[in-house]
């Protein structure tokens, strides 16, 4: 006999409402309870919230009482990129019996950013019997696991680029907001020097995870300060008019160096009606090997299924904290079911 995941959906933002409504479209996941923060939302029916629902789950602030009354296998915690933040949220999870899958940028591999909070989770979730795992699309997939994958045939590798070079004016308008969109150079370099701009969350973290993947033994990584990509012409979307001379959005490179050598450059690049859109994975190596993925992955669908993907993959998985390169080659498994 086969039942569907049940499913927690933690954080109702602009991306968790689209991952609550994937959810209720897979026969093979349940979502049984969905709670946010916000005291505005409480109570209110998700449907009332987001046009493509129509389950009549209300939302709830009351993560604690939502453990105890909704028994589910995961739960998927879509908060906060910071992972001090999301901290208590996974410990509750866990605690109660379930396993967490984050698209927490700093999850994705914290070993070296946060390594006193890796090691609490890593105790908490192998006490309990459960699985943690940071992911998305990036970082996650793009810009780190698949990466790594390509590697498999080079007899040896001896640099590794990845551009990924995205149209932002198919994002949310909260990502578009993220990079600067319509602002003026001034207005995003304050926003850059009081931290409100920090540019793409976890190039490092992806960059930490291709060395421990493959060994490199980096002696340095770096993220570059971001730059802010400048209009030419006046260019408008549905986010907004940007004039000549304002930003379109920004680049941000991540760079990995081996005794001065530069070996591996992560170049993010998401703008106003950036053309073409693709991302790129070149290994310099023996094969050498060029992947460019035209059109580039949608990077909201792309990390709503990399969450729903990993649901029925991470609950077989052994308890502990764990990253993308840790698991099983991700999959489609929408066709994978819960044996009772």
């Amino acid at each position: 006999m086969t039942k569907p995941f049940r499913v927690i959906q933690i954080g109702f933002g602009s991306l968790g409402r689209h991952i609550a409504s994937s959810i209720l479209k897979r026969e093979n996941l349940e979502l049984v309870a969905v709670v946010d923060a916000n005291p505005e939302l409480t109570n209110k029916p998700i449907k009332e919230l987001h046009d493509e629902i129509e389950s009549d789950i209300s939302l709830t602030d009351d993560l604690q009482k939502v453990l105890k009354e909704h028994p589910a296998d995961a739960a998927i915690v879509a908060t906060s990129s910071s992972l001090e933040t999301v901290l208590s949220t996974i410990e509750s999870c866990v605690e109660s019996g379930l396993d967490v899958i984050s698209i927490c940028e700093e999850l994705s591999f914290p070993y070296q950013k946060n390594p006193e909070i890796a090691e609490k989770l890593n105790k908490i979730a192998e006490d309990n019997g459960k699985t943690v795992v940071g992911t998305g699309i990036n970082p996650g997939y793009l810009m780190d696991l698949l990466p790594i994958v390509l590697t498999g045939p080079c007899q040896h590798v001896d640099t590794i680029s990845v551009t990924r070079h995205m149209n932002s004016s198919h994002r949310r308008p909260s990502f578009q907001k993220k990079i600067g969109t319509g602002m003026t150079v001034e207005e995003f370099r304050k926003k850059i020097d009081e931290g409100e701009i920090t540019g793409h969350v976890g190039l490092v973290e992806s960059i930490q995870m291709i060395d421990a993947g493959l060994n490199l033994e980096l002696d340095e990584i770096e993220e570059l300060p971001p730059e802010a990509i400048i209009a030419e012409n006046d260019v408008t979307n549905s986010f907004a008019t940007i004039k000549s001379g304002d930003v379109l959005g920004l680049k941000s490179v991540g760079v990995g160096k081996r005794k001065g050598e530069q070996i591996v450059t992560l170049d993010f690049q998401a703008y106003a009606e950036a053309t073409p859109q693709y991302d790129e994975i070149i290994i310099e190596g023996l094969p050498p090997i060029t992947q460019r993925i035209m059109g580039g992955v949608q990077g909201d669908h792309g990390t709503i299924g990399m969450v729903l993907n990993l649901i029925p993959i991470v609950i077989q998985e052994p308890p502990g904290l764990r990253t993308m390169k840790d698991l099983p080659v991700p999959r489609n498994t929408m066709r994978f079911w819960k044996k009772t």
